[in-house]
């Protein structure tokens, strides 16, 4: 194969790319994000592009035949048009230019977050509980409607394979977002009415996706480890203190500490909180029942590792 990643330099893409590089049935890889890789990778040729940019010179200079669109603005920002701009039209641009060539699959990075956080919730969610990410909060709304301009391509589209990953939470030693450092605090603020969470472990996710690349193997899929854990055992485990608030404290004093782009207090708005105190558990069954994978780590050996590589780094 011959694949393109887009986001290599990012905590997914960058990991893909490694366990990529050591596949024999993998020819040749090019990575693009707009910043270069934490290290170079003598199997892969990067190139700094946006992924909203021209990508036909990669496609037909490299003979491109898979795409892994890893690409997206993760951390919240301020500017929400720009966000938007860059995960959905860049979405957009990928999609259309692997359209023009002999391209035959194309695996995108989805997420649980695309379900949304709601009272009302299936418990758990399977892979045909409705989309409905908050459209308050940017990241699930665009995972939601990225997964529709996905659907209508691929219905558009039914000679190339269409694999989407849906990971909930990832953890593991490159854990590093701002809720990895919201947890790191030593004093962690959480709202007082908290549910269990659920994670996967980058090592899990990885596999998974070099699993459905190397079998070509189409269809939508949860990517979650079996297990929860509270957001006290977390801090608990991490050695800090956690100070629940009252949701109608809580909200308001973490919008205004956003708005006012106090750091040190949060680096997520408000409505991000939500995945907190709406249930949110998602089922890999119909993962393993069409693959056969079975995971590594479960969701508190998951976090577990990620809290070992935090007490390295201390050490």
């Amino acid at each position: 194969m011959r694949i393109l990643v887009t986001g290599a330099s990012g905590y997914i893409g960058g990991k893909l790319v490694d366990v990529l590089s050591g596949k024999d049935w993998v020819e040749h890889i090019v990575g693009t994000d707009i910043k270069p890789p934490h290290k170079k990778n003598p199997r892969c040729k990067f190139d700094i592009r946006d992924v909203r940019a021209p990508m036909d010179d990669l496609f037909t200079d490299e003979g491109i035949d898979t795409v892994v669109h890893a690409a997206y603005v993760l951390p919240p920002i301020h500017d929400t048009a720009l966000m938007e701009d860059i995960n959905k039209n860049g979405t957009r641009n990928i999609l259309n230019t692997a359209a023009k060539y002999n391209i035959r699959q194309i695996l995108y990075t989805s997420s649980t977050t695309a379900y949304g956080f709601h009272p009302d919730n299936d418990i758990p969610l399977t892979e045909k509980s409705p989309l409905r990410g908050n459209d308050d909060m940017t990241y699930a709304k665009n995972k939601k409607e990225i997964e529709k301009i996905m659907s209508d391509f691929a219905a558009d589209h039914p000679e190339i394979s269409l694999s989407t990953v849906r990971p909930c939470f990832v953890v593991g030693p490159g854990f590093n977002n701002p809720m990895a450092e919201h947890l790191r605090k030593k004093l962690v603020m959480i709202p007082a009415n908290t549910r269990p969470w659920q994670f996967v472990h980058e090592d899990d996710l990885i596999a998974v996706m070099a699993l459905l690349l190397e079998k070509r193997i189409a269809g939508v899929f949860n990517v979650t480890a079996d297990g929860t854990l509270t957001f006290k055992e977390m801090i608990r485990m991490l050695g800090n203190i956690a100070l629940p608030v009252p949701w109608p404290v809580i909200y308001p004093l973490n919008q205004l500490a956003w708005i006012m782009r106090l750091w040190f207090m949060t680096k997520f708005p408000s409505p991000a909180m939500r995945m907190m105190v709406e249930p949110w558990i998602a089922t890999s069954e119909k993962l393993v029942r069409e693959t056969g994978y079975q995971f590594q780590y479960d969701s508190r050996a998951a976090f577990a590792d990620f809290v070992r590589s935090v007490r390295s780094d201390k050490a």
